[in-house]
């Protein structure tokens, strides 16, 4: 059950979450290229606030993955993404 405080709250979210997911995006174009990794380095974020806006921008359909890249700091193979 969704309450009436999460909508409100939401709602007051929705334009700085927006804002965020811009930079993201401008972030990934000006990469060109570039991993979650790559993007929060770039931004100077934490990790944590590039994923969701990342997948933000995947189910939106402006950002695509462009294959996988052995990350060597973590030693895992990661998605690359790019904008659309």
């Amino acid at each position: 059950m969704i309450r009436k405080t999460q909508v409100n709250s939401l709602k007051q979210l929705q334009p700085t979450i927006e804002l965020k997911r811009d930079i993201v995006y401008n972030a990934i174009k000006s990469l060109g290229m570039a991993t979650n990794s790559m993007i929060a380095r770039h931004l100077d974020w934490d990790i944590n606030r590039v994923t969701g806006r990342v997948n933000e921008l995947v189910h939106d359909g402006k950002v695509t993955d462009n294959g996988t890249y052995k990350d060597t700091s973590t030693n895992r193979t990661v998605i690359i993404w790019k904008a659309i």
